[in-house]
């Protein structure tokens, strides 16, 4: 199973995001950083909160089989886990 590993810097009135995508062996796949970010919505089976990795930024990791990650409307991150129930 991948991973999706959100680092979130807060700002005045949003966050700044960093997201990193791993595959099951570990590999960083893709990274991305989004900005301007006013909820960060996470679909999927498992989330943690991780303060071992980092004090700070805040840094979430989600297991995900098919990782999906989107902006709508300017402002709001969507994880989202597409191979989630599908076998």
């Amino acid at each position: 199973m991948g991973k999706v590993v959100l680092s979130l810097k807060h700002r005045p009135d949003e966050y700044s995001v960093l997201a990193r995508v791993y595959d099951s062996d570990g590999s960083l796949v893709r990274e991305e950083g989004f900005d301007h970010i006013k909820q960060v919505i996470i679909k999927a089976g498992e989330v943690r909160l991780s303060r071992q990795l980092s004090p700070e930024p805040i840094v979430i990791v989600v297991d995900a089989e098919k990782p999906s990650i989107m902006v709508k409307e300017g402002a709001l991150l969507y994880i989202c886990d597409e191979g989630a129930g599908k076998q």
